[in-house]
């Protein structure tokens, strides 16, 4: 009798299992059915190709699946231990077919067709055609159809400056001024010279001083919306204690240092600015400016992103940074292409003792 029960519970428990390993097949299965590729040899072999998005998963064409295949296969053959699970990571570049495809190297190139910066994921160009930056495969900003719509780079007309209107500028910053201070190490609060960018959204209004046949001279006023974007070139942030601002990595809860996708220090203002601006009717150079500019503070707030993840955390404080800006500004505006700009600001970012000694440089090109 105990023969037959005991043979009994392991039929039930035999049940019970391959009921378990079915539910979990199709557990996986809804898991992964809607973002993945999965591709189903017999009844119990599954390859999964899992992507977090369409754009992701045709990428795979270009990889040579085979050669990768052989090379896992060496592996399994390699391995003594007789397990269903065996967890590999390949360096997807040995794969592709078309090795022109790899990750390139960043540049900067300056030439008669344009201007073209990578850094990391991100890519500014500007050539003919208009400015593009792309954050990876994302579209940032473009201005590709700049001439589709019959305007020019620069503004004509005699009777009024060629700024006047509503501006937008894309750019970079930097350090303009990074003086050594106690307490803090340079490095620590390095700058990713193409990661930091400058965007500012205004109008311009103008009044016409002299107006001659070939040049005429202004005085532009404008008002602006702007930002700094701040992205430092290490895995540290910027943390406000009671007394200054520290430049300290990103830990994680086992207090073990996070590898940071991006790390940057975002801090927008409104500006008004005053700029003089000779223009010229005829010439390759459409018109020269320079002033100066004020701005007051409207915030400042870290933005985080670990490498590996999506997730995106927020910190909003002021850490100790000024509350108003001022510097002085110079455009160049050249035919049939992006008008040309330059601010430096005359105060340091960081109030006095509270952060390092560091005063701002932006450049850049204004779109229109």
């Amino acid at each position: 009798m105990k023969r037959k029960v005991f043979a009994l519970l392991i039929m039930v428990f035999a049940f019970a299992i391959i009921n378990a390993g079915i539910s979990k097949g199709s557990d996986l299965n809804k898991k992964f059915e809607k973002d993945s590729i999965i591709v189903t040899f017999g009844n119990k072999t599954r390859l999964i190709i899992y992507g977090e998005n369409r754009k992701e998963l045709d990428k795979i064409l270009k990889y040579d699946l085979n050669a990768l295949l052989k090379d896992l296969k060496i592996r399994l053959d390699s391995t003594q231990a007789d397990t269903t699970y065996l967890r590999e990571e390949f360096n997807g570049n040995n794969y592709l077919k078309n090795q022109d495809d790899k990750d390139e190297k960043d540049y900067v190139r300056i030439g008669l067709r344009g201007i073209h910066v990578k850094d990391g994921d991100t890519r500014v160009s500007i050539d003919g055609k208009g400015v593009e930056v792309r954050d990876g495969d994302d579209v940032v900003t473009s201005d590709s159809n700049y001439r589709r719509v019959g305007r020019r780079f620069h503004k004509s007309g005699r009777s009024s400056s060629p700024r006047k209107g509503f501006n937008v500028a894309f750019g970079l910053n930097t350090y303009g001024t990074n003086e050594t201070t106690p307490g803090y190490n340079k490095a620590g609060y390095e700058l990713k010279p193409f990661g930091s960018r400058f965007i500012s959204l205004g109008y311009i209004a103008s009044a016409k001083v002299v107006q001659g046949k070939n040049a005429g001279f202004h005085v532009d006023f404008g008002a602006d919306f702007s930002w700094y974007n701040l992205m430092f070139d290490n895995n540290n942030t910027v943390v406000k204690n009671t007394e200054y601002v520290e430049f300290l990595p990103v830990v994680d809860k086992n207090n073990e240092e996070v590898v940071m996708r991006k790390s940057k220090l975002v801090v927008p203002y409104v500006n008004l600015s005053i700029m003089p601006t000779v223009s010229f009717s005829h010439s390759f150079i459409s018109y020269l400016s320079a002033g100066v500019y004020g701005g007051y503070k409207l915030g400042s707030y870290t933005k985080l992103r670990a490498e590996g993840s999506k997730d995106v955390d927020h910190v909003r404080k002021n850490f100790y940074i000024e509350d108003l800006r001022y510097g002085l500004a110079a455009e160049i505006g050249i035919r049939k292409f992006p008008d040309l700009f330059v601010n430096y600001d005359l105060n340091y970012l960081y109030e006095d003792k509270r952060g390092p000694a560091v005063r701002m440089l932006s450049f850049g090109v204004r779109l229109f």
